[in-house]
């Protein structure tokens, strides 16, 4: 006689309940790295599009991009700008907050940073 193989239905159960909560936590997190990837281009955007202009001139471009890409994370007050030498330097630092589940949270922590000088090089 063949010995049985396969998974039992408490072991099927223990499998379906880790993916479920990987499939959770992957649905939760990637919309938050999407956003990020959207900050990033739209910052190195408006840096190579907007060198050498005021900060004003910089905020204004980014709230277009902004709006299109729908990003809601970074405002276009929250972005340090600073101007030396003829190159512009402009950073966003920015925490998200993701709810998993009851209590259970992710913090992210993000840094975005385009310079016009790197653009030149």
């Amino acid at each position: 006689m063949r010995k049985q193989q396969g998974l039992s239905f408490f072991g099927f159960i223990i499998v379906a309940m880790a993916v479920a909560m990987a499939l959770i936590t992957a649905f939760k997190v990637v919309p938050t790295y999407i956003e990020y990837f959207n900050i990033k281009q739209a910052i190195a955007t408006v840096v190579s599009q907007n060198s050498g202009a005021s900060p004003a001139v910089i905020r204004d471009s980014y709230s277009k991009h902004a709006q299109i890409s729908d990003i809601e994370a970074v405002n276009p007050e929250d972005l340090l700008i600073n101007q030396v030498g003829g190159s512009t330097i402009v950073t966003a630092n920015y925490e998200k907050v993701v709810p998993l589940v009851a209590n259970v949270s992710l913090l992210f922590q993000f840094d975005v940073e385009s310079s016009s000088a790197a653009a030149k090089d």
